[in-house]
């Protein structure tokens, strides 16, 4: 079976996060194709300046075509509108250098370490970086004209100052389209999913409904308007509500079925209450004469009257729990749940005499209200099973509580414990203990705890139990415990 990690991330906050991101990422890759395509174009200009300046092009670039200040070029270059801090030089085939730096307002003289980095440079014609100490990269090209050395640098200083400008802006317009792209998509993410949102209200308030037991009625659907055979989400409620429409009717079919099983149950239980009690009569009639009859004859008379007492139990305790599902109106009054507690240990003491028997009840009364009769089974109940089903020399416990507005009875026992798997079912009807477990002579009709939770829930309250079974290592205990709201 796999796992995951749970995240508590929404889906409208993963589509925003994602468009974000996609935003993001589609404006970094455009400004950065931006900033690309301005770098080879600003750069394929000034190249252009430059292959004019030498003469080796003879397309002019744009822009003014004069020397600055109105001198005239170097002999051998042609004015090509070169940016300021360009660097010119001519070398004859004399062994003359002609070399000046040009600037806005004119020309000036070339220093020696500008001149002899242009010395350096092939005289192929073609363009290539040149990084000269001081300055910076410059753009440079240089070709050999007959023996005259024709050499231009042109700084990159300007190209560089608008590639840096360009950045900070798409920067700035990045987050502005992330910011741009959060708030949009926020608001058209959770218009989209507001229909969702509803379906999902919907269900929780299914969920919230008790289904699992009792007239079932599930009134709430999706509401007509967001119910379509065209959207995905119209689907969707459709699909929901004739889900909860199939659910209601199973429901009460469910119902109708438990009620008539039920009805059954109470009716057959009372029609055999009669009939048992005839027979359990015969059966004490005979024991007049059983000094007469042969042995055989006398030990299924002793059956019979054992397992019609059985059967009156069993019949009892399917009649009661007949009773509780229907919800009948309990016998309520103020009762005294440490004197319940008191008696029926004091029973359960005069039942098992093998067994050591201890009682915790507070000085204070501790009220409820329900039904005495009903209560004093229920500890009846938790008491005999700890009897019944626990070796002799057992010590069994009851404590009564209460906190926090409930009362609290404990029923403990030092026994052997209750296996993992029956414990997962305690409380279900017919459940019994295995052979192994099962010590008592009475019989077991596997009810007893399914009253015990049956009265509880009827009173409002609850039972749980707790169990360890006895190792080696550690001894084994049992442990019920009934809640009950105080009066």
């Amino acid at each position: 079976m796999s796992s995951s990690r749970p995240s508590n991330r929404t889906l409208s906050r993963q589509l925003v996060v994602r468009i974000i991101l996609i935003v993001t990422v589609v404006a970094i890759i455009l400004a950065g194709l931006s900033t690309v395509l301005v770098w080879r174009i600003l750069t394929a200009s000034l190249d252009q300046q430059l292959r004019y300046a030498v003469g080796a092009t003879d397309v002019a670039p744009r822009g003014p075509a004069g020397w600055p200040g109105g001198q005239a070029p170097p002999e051998g270059l042609r004015p090509g509108g070169l940016p300021s801090g360009s660097i010119s030089l001519v070398v004859t085939s004399s062994g003359a250098v002609q070399a000046a730096v040009v600037w806005d307002y004119g020309a000036g003289p070339a220093p020696e370490t500008q001149i002899a980095a242009l010395l350096d440079l092939p005289r192929d014609g073609q363009l290539r970086n040149l990084h000269i100490d001081g300055l910076g990269e410059y753009r440079a090209v240089a070709v050999d004209d007959e023996g005259t050395l024709l050499a231009v640098a042109a700084p990159l200083t300007m190209t560089h100052a608008i590639i840096n400008q360009m950045l900070w802006i798409e920067l700035l317009l990045t987050a502005l389209a992330a910011a741009a792209a959060a708030a949009v998509s926020t608001m058209v993410v959770r218009s989209s999913l507001r229909p969702l949102n509803r379906l999902a209200e919907t269900a929780t308030q299914v969920a919230a409904l008790p289904l699992d037991s009792g007239e079932v009625e599930i009134g709430v659907r999706v509401p007509a308007d967001q119910v379509d055979a065209v959207s995905e989400v119209g689907r969707v409620g459709s699909a929901f509500n004739a889900m909860l429409d199939h659910v209601e009717s199973s429901l009460q079919a469910r119902q109708e079925s438990e009620t008539t099983v039920r009805q059954f149950v109470a009716d057959a239980s009372h029609e055999l209450r009669n009939p048992l009690a005839a027979i359990r009569g015969y059966a004490e009639l005979t024991r007049r004469g059983r000094d007469q009859l042969p042995a055989d004859t006398v030990f299924a008379l002793r059956r019979i009257d054992a397992e019609s007492q059985r059967m009156s139990r069993l019949v009892e305790q399917m009649l009661l729990l007949a009773r509780l599902d229907n919800a009948p109106e309990l016998a309520t009054g103020e009762v005294d749940l440490g004197e319940v507690v008191l008696n029926a240990v004091s029973d359960a003491r005069a039942a098992g005499l093998q067994h050591t028997w201890r009682v915790e009840v507070p000085d204070r009364p501790v009220t409820v209200r329900g039904d005495s009769g009903q209560l004093h089974q229920v500890l009846a109940n938790l008491l005999g099973n700890g009897r019944k089903h626990t070796p002799a020399g057992t010590t069994v416990t009851c404590r009564l509580t209460q906190a926090d507005g409930w009362a609290q009875v404990t029923v403990t026992d030092d026994g052997p414990g209750i296996p993992r798997d029956l414990l997962d079912h305690i409380f279900e009807r017919f459940t019994k203990a295995d052979s192994a477990r099962s010590h008592d002579a009475e019989g077991s009709t596997g009810l007893g705890l399914a009253i015990v939770a049956a009265v509880a829930r009827a009173h409002g309250g609850r039972v749980e139990a707790a169990s360890r079974q006895a190792s080696e290592s550690e001894p084994g205990f049992s442990r019920f415990t009934v809640w009950l709201p105080l009066a």
